[in-house]
């Protein structure tokens, strides 16, 4: 190989890092995410819709998104990196009604982390610090 295609392929994988620097983080600092919210229902204990006659429903907020994101993976805490996220789950902390913001664009300012049960039905979830209409 030929010192200048050595020197041309370094050159077209420089991008890369800088494509993945725009990905979110999951914990640490929080970020703020707009979209509209959805009520969706989905199966849940004791199987998770194998026996939709006998599995409880959920009904959980997601935030649908304008544009996709994507989160870096965090090997410490085994979260996988996800790519083209248009759906997230919203998690209260405490007791606020999501219900209110249905079918209403909200801004969203919390902490992500990624699903780890069979409850997260989306891949990335934020945990709620501050929530609002976006338009007032």
């Amino acid at each position: 190989m030929t010192l200048q295609r050595l020197l041309l392929m370094l050159s077209l994988a420089a991008p890369i890092p800088v494509l993945a620097a725009s990905c979110l983080h999951y914990s640490g600092d929080p970020i703020t995410l707009t979209g509209k919210v959805k009520l969706q229902t989905f199966f849940g204990p004791p199987n998770y819709g194998e026996n939709p006659d006998t599995d409880s429903r959920e009904t959980q907020a997601i935030l649908l998104l304008e544009k996709p994101i994507c989160v870096e993976a965090n090997p410490k805490d085994y979260e996988e990196a996800e790519q083209n996220q248009r759906e997230i789950t919203l998690v209260p902390q405490g007791k606020e009604n999501l219900k209110v913001y249905e079918g209403k664009q909200i801004m969203v300012q919390g902490t992500l982390y990624h699903a780890f049960t069979g409850h997260h039905h989306t891949p990335v979830l934020i945990e709620i610090r501050h929530i609002e209409n976006a338009h007032k």
